[in-house]
Order: structure tokens, then sequence, then C-alpha cells
């Protein structure tokens, strides 16, 4: 394993209190970007998929120089190479929009696990329908998280590959056409040194959204 200089500065993320978060940072802004970019053409991002290749030695992926960590995967490159089959031919899809409530509940959940050093989307019995409510939105929503990845295009990139989660939600969740809007938090981890959340909805507050119109 190499060495691992964490450098995590404040326009990563600094969530000294969740009543104080407010406008996105620099990377949590750049994460966003990153999203929208692969959404507004999934079939060529398949080339920067592919550079994920040459740098898996049997299921250790081995850290860009001077980026993160290296991460032993569940799947090695057989992940990555479903990804890229996936993404095959798919269409466009609606550029993300931010929104703050989406935003604060994203970074009530990093408030706790970056204490706690839990992982996952629940924490005391509380996942993002819960902690929109308490926001005062609806809990019309999806969440996708990250943990180790400290460059908005490694959380982008994870989150597609989705190794050794089932089902590959994530990865349906950032090709959901439905999705409109999305907030982004990203803070330290005790475990994992950092993560990202990032909370989407057809609506900008999560409520449910109108029903299609008849023809």
């Amino acid at each position: 394993m190499r060495n691992f200089a964490f450098r995590l500065a404040a326009s990563v993320c600094c969530l000294a209190s969740v009543a104080a978060y407010a406008a996105p940072s620099r990377f949590e802004a750049g994460v966003l970007a990153e999203l929208n970019r692969f959404r507004e053409d999934p079939d060529a991002y398949r080339d920067i998929l592919r550079s994920y290749r040459p740098r898996f030695e049997g299921k250790l992926l081995i850290a860009e120089e001077g980026s993160e960590i290296d991460i032993m995967t569940n799947e090695g490159v057989a992940a990555v190479d479903e990804a890229i089959r996936d993404l095959r031919g798919q269409k466009p899809l609606p550029r993300l929009a931010w929104s703050e409530i989406l935003a604060r509940a994203a970074a009530d959940h990093v408030a706790v696990q970056s204490r706690s050093g839990a992982v996952g989307h629940y924490t005391n019995g509380r996942g993002p329908g819960e902690r929109m409510l308490a926001r005062g939105g609806g809990r019309y929503v999806s969440e996708a998280i990250t943990y180790g990845h400290h460059s908005a295009e490694g959380v982008i990139h994870q989150l597609l590959i989705d190794d050794g989660v089932p089902g590959r939600g994530h990865r349906l969740g950032l090709l959901d056409a439905d999705r409109r809007y999305a907030g982004v938090a990203c803070g330290t981890h005790p475990v994992h040194r950092t993560m990202c959340v990032i909370v989407m909805s057809p609506t900008p507050d999560g409520s449910p959204p109108p029903p299609p119109k008849r023809p």
C-alpha cells in the first residue's frame, strides 16, 4: 500500500454544524458538475471508465499518483467492464439542478457519520426520506454515497462502477431520467477518511412529481 498524504482542504468540505451549511463548497459543486458531465453523454463517458482497467492489480485498484489511496475492491475489473457495457448506447439525460434542501438532508447524514464512523444510508433509524421530512421536504428522493474518494471524478466513477453493490442501485440512480434536482454534501470520515452524499429527486424539495398530463 502506498503512503497516502491525506489532504482534505476546506474547499472539500467543512461541516462544523449542519445549521451553518449554506452554499456548496468547490468540491461539492465539482461532484454535481461531474455528475452532469456524465448525464450529458453517458455513452461517451465509457471512455473515461476504460482508464480504470490498467490500474488493477488483481482486485486492488492502484491509486493515481498523488491522488487517493489504493482500494481493495470486491470484483476487480469485472465491475468496470460491466459498467462500460451498461452505458453503451445510453441516451443523454436531463441535467440536475442544485437544490438547497436536498443538500441539507445530505449534510445531516455526513454530520452524523463523520462522528460515528458508520456507513450506509441509515443511521439511528433515519434514512434519506426521514431526513428530508425533518427538513420540511418530502420523502420522494434517492440517495447515493461514496466513501474514500476525494476527487469529484472519483466519486462519480465509484458510483457508476458500483463495485460490490447488488443490483447496481447507485448506477441506476445516476441513470434515472426522472431525477432533475440534486444536493451534495461531502466531509471527513473517521474510517474511510472521506465521504460524499448525493440526494436526488424529480422535484426541488422531494415532494412527489405532478401526475402526467392526460392526452
